[in-house]
């Protein structure tokens, strides 16, 4: 794959901006550890995912989501927002999605790998 070609860095980048905007669409802006958690974590995963859009070859920087995603996941548990139902929710669903996408760049890799 080429550069800004591989669909899964521009779902990466689409769930960050997805949950930047989440707090805004639920109206939990009030909730100020949560929405923080919510704009800090999208920007870095949609910013992790132009990142892996713009290298020319699927390199090691394809963990730096899963890995925000893996933090966002446990965020409502760390933070202690599992009340804020949307938020806590979207955090959950998001976060898979996001390691679902990294996931199937490498089961792509390791298929390129062996054919």
């Amino acid at each position: 794959m080429t550069t800004w070609r591989r669909w899964q860095d521009w779902v990466v980048v689409g769930l960050g901006v997805i949950t930047f905007l989440t707090p805004f669409v639920f109206g939990d802006t009030s909730q100020t550890v949560a929405a923080s958690t919510a704009y800090v974590l999208g920007v870095l995963i949609a910013l992790a995912g132009l990142l892996n859009a713009a290298m020319s070859k699927a390199g090691g920087l394809e963990i730096i989501p899963a890995v925000l995603a893996v933090i966002l996941f446990v965020s409502p548990f760390a933070f202690g927002f599992t009340g804020v139902t949307a938020l806590a929710w979207s955090a959950y669903i998001i976060a898979i999605l996001v390691v679902l996408a990294v996931g199937s760049l490498f089961v792509m890799q390791t298929r390129r790998a062996t054919a």
